[in-house]
């Protein structure tokens, strides 16, 4: 008997060390992942917090970045483990806390994301309504750890070390350990909430930015192209400045003390409005000559607001498509009564493993993305890893930076 029982637990390791050959792809990917991210994650985390001047888009870049660190220096090494020993997982504990983790970062991420929607909204298309400040924007931050703490302590629940049922060559059937949801039927309706209630949230969650975004783009793309349409006309010598002025004063007289607050409405319902306002700028711009840099400043401001929403939206669209694999791949294993080891074929199994960690893409890409819309941040990735590069100046340089962008 006793020998029995110990050529059961060898061929169960044999089992588990060909399983954990066969995931070999998966964990070279994670660990990739895992160094990339740590390595991005952190250096975003520095550069935004203390190379960057404070602003409320600085705070949420590093709230960002901060549960992206997370979830790649403590999820992901436990993941890499739970593959090695795949069918001999039995550390509940650890389990729990990987699972719990993976859900804080995630959801932590679409509190934030949701919150710089709103903040790019309302900048654009509300510009004169009062904006979130540095404080706000990290007690939106603190928010959003709550909420995460709030949608992830189920996972303490519905998430342990089960014993499975691991099938051999000759039909013989073994007891292993894997990290996955309760399988007992008593759970059943609960793990159905859970999973419910995370895609319901995740798609509205997602409509909300898609709708969010799309209004943004449709309000900067009128105004990009009613100031391409007003810088092409054609301007008038100096000398009929003077002879425009009595129309100045016609179109300008009920909005002379707005002027300035009118110039920079950019979704503003009323046409003839809007030209007009235009028009005065135009005309000003022409008339006084000291208003060039002012002209030049504005366009970099609006340069820089163009550039920074679009770097949330990228970064907004990775998030939404790397966490749908996982999803639809959680949604299908609960639909099924077995363990997937014993249904998927090895390559299936491959692919499920590794979707079902899909999400960790998007904690990795992360840093690409702020690194190819700022090259500030990107000059100090280079200058930090290649010393090399760096001249004298740059030193000086980069630690001046004045914004997110």
């Amino acid at each position: 008997m006793q020998n029995t029982t110990i050529d059961k637990a060898g061929l169960l390791q044999e089992l588990n060390n060909e399983k954990a050959l066969l995931m070999t792809p998966v964990m070279v990917i994670l660990g990739i992942l895992m160094v990339i991210g740590i390595i991005g994650n952190a250096m975003v985390c520095f550069f935004y917090s203390c190379k960057s001047r404070q602003s409320s888009n600085t705070v949420f870049i590093v709230a960002v970045a901060v549960y992206d660190l997370i979830l790649c220096a403590l999820s992901i090494p436990i993941e890499i483990v739970d593959l090695r020993f795949f069918y001999i997982f039995t550390n509940s504990g650890a389990c729990c806390f990987m699972r719990f983790v993976n859900y804080f970062g995630g959801i932590g991420s679409v509190c934030m994301l949701l919150v710089i929607a709103g903040d790019r909204y309302r900048k654009i298309c509300m510009p004169f309504k009062k904006q979130l400040n540095v404080r706000e924007a990290k007690m939106a931050g603190g928010i959003s750890v709550i909420v995460s703490l709030a949608f992830s302590w189920p996972a303490f629940v519905f998430y342990r070390s089960v014993s499975v049922d691991v099938l051999t060559s000759n039909g013989e059937v073994l007891k292993g350990s894997d990290c996955t949801t309760v399988r007992a039927d008593s759970y059943k309706v609960y793990l159905w909430i859970f999973n419910g209630v995370y895609l319901v949230c995740f798609l509205i969650s997602s409509a909300v930015l898609c709708v969010m975004y799309c209004l943004v783009g449709r309000v900067l793309f009128k105004h990009n192209k009613s100031r391409k349409r007003f810088s092409s006309q054609p301007t008038s010598s100096t000398s009929n400045s003077s002879g425009t002025d009595a129309n100045l004063m016609e179109i300008g007289n009920e909005s002379s003390k707005s002027t300035d607050k009118n110039k920079y409405i950019v979704n503003d319902t009323t046409e003839s409005k809007e030209d007009a306002t235009k028009r005065i700028s135009v005309f000003s711009d022409v008339s006084h000559k000291g208003s060039n840099s002012n002209e030049k400043s504005q366009n970099q401001l609006d340069l820089k607001t163009v550039k920074y929403t679009t770097m949330m939206l990228v970064i907004t669209l990775v998030f939404i498509i790397s966490f749908l694999p996982h999803l639809i791949l959680s949604l299908w294993r609960a639909f099924q009564n077995k363990y997937e080891g014993e249904t998927l074929t090895d390559a299936q199994l491959v692919a499920f493993q590794l979707g079902l960690r899909s999400y960790f893409l998007n904690s990795a890409i992360n840093p690409f993305t702020y690194g190819f819309f700022n090259p500030k941040f990107r000059k100090f990735f280079f200058i930090t890893f290649l010393p090399c590069c760096r001249k004298p100046s740059e030193g000086s340089t980069i630690s001046s930076s004045s914004g997110a962008t």
